[in-house]
């Protein structure tokens, strides 16, 4: 009975491990990912903010 104690709190700990590592690579993609929309934004705001500037 010990046995099957320790192999089935060793499947739901990896099992645990494994989900919870997945939430975080994918809230990570997340955050990235908004991250660079925001800087391509700025960036092609100012952008145009300069071609606005060479064209007067």
């Amino acid at each position: 009975m010990f046995g099957l104690g320790l192999l089935k709190g060793t499947a739901i700990g990896l099992t645990g491990g494994i989900v919870i590592g997945l939430v975080i690579k994918e809230a990570c993609k997340q955050m990235k990912n908004k991250k660079n929309h925001t800087i391509n934004n700025n960036s092609t705001a100012d952008t145009s903010e300069v071609n606005g500037v060479d064209e007067k």
